[in-house]
């Protein structure tokens, strides 16, 4: 599908969320920490080549939520959920699925940038890769690193040095190469879990660009933050309260109208 025709305009006040397909569905999602019930029966939708954004105070679970979609929340020692998460309508919990399979198709960019000290720019994005020619996928790997470059906007800033130290890369460039090493494995839905909270505001300008056009390519969900960061990226945006989802609609609509008065307080400031 065309860029043009996979996606509308950000923050699309009148688009009909509900009429989309969703890319992921989530139905009665708890998540726990011990005893700590951090997400309380979250439902809601991540429709298909869409930016989702989540906000809240801190605490509220909207990171917990985020990590619950690519089942990174198992990895932490006491961690549970109970619910369902569904991925192209197949459940990612399901007896047999494969939580390394999840985490492909389902990628994530954490708050710091994780670049590998040990492995060049280009050993970087093809770290992954690996995992796929194991199961038999069969591709050229010099292309797939240069496309998700590319897509990570970092390919004309990098391609003269590709194996350099991705230690020698700002702190900007590399959170870009941490996207583009998710983009490698080509997965359909990218979770980026407040990654502008450590860059400048000219790092930061530059991955809300790349956001804005990833969405010609995966689904994106980023937790925020930055309410300001929400409105100028996200097509839809979720307000997260100890952890329960107050509100889910088209971000225009929640910045302008929102209909519980808990988010009106939350974006005037009057908490959080």
């Amino acid at each position: 599908m065309p860029a043009s025709e996979a996606v509308a305009g950000p923050n699309a006040e009148t688009e009909d969320f509900a009429s989309l397909p969703a890319r992921m569905e989530v139905r009665g999602l708890d998540a726990y920490f011990g005893k700590t019930h951090a997400v309380k029966d979250v439902s809601m939708s991540v429709p298909e080549h869409r930016v989702t954004a989540i906000i809240g105070p801190s605490g509220c679970g909207k990171s917990t939520f985020l990590r619950t979609l690519n089942r990174m929340h198992e990895t932490v020692p006491t961690a549970r959920m109970r619910g369902t998460v569904l991925l192209d309508g197949e459940d990612i919990y399901a007896p047999g699925v494969d939580a390394v399979s999840v985490r492909r198709h389902v990628g994530m960019v954490f708050q710091r940038p994780t670049a590998f000290p040990t492995k060049s720019i280009r050993g970087n994005v093809a770290a992954g890769l690996g995992v796929l020619r194991a199961v038999g996928e069969q591709f050229g790997t010099e292309e797939r690193v240069e496309e998700a470059l590319r897509r990570a906007a970092l390919w004309d800033e990098v391609k003269d040095r590709l194996d350099a130290s991705a230690l020698g890369l700002s702190g900007g460039q590399q959170q870009r190469l941490c996207i583009a090493r998710a983009l490698a494995m080509e997965p359909g839905v990218l979770l980026l879990d407040e990654p502008t909270a450590s860059l400048d505001p000219i790092s930061t300008e530059k991955v809300e660009a790349l956001v804005h056009q990833l969405r010609s390519y995966v689904t994106v969900v980023i937790v925020t933050h930055n309410m300001e960061q929400a409105a100028r990226v996200s097509d839809q945006t979720a307000f997260f309260l100890n952890g329960e989802l107050v509100e889910l609609s088209a971000t225009t609509e929640l910045f302008t109208r929102p209909r519980d008065p808990r988010t009106e307080a939350y974006i005037t400031g009057r908490f959080g």
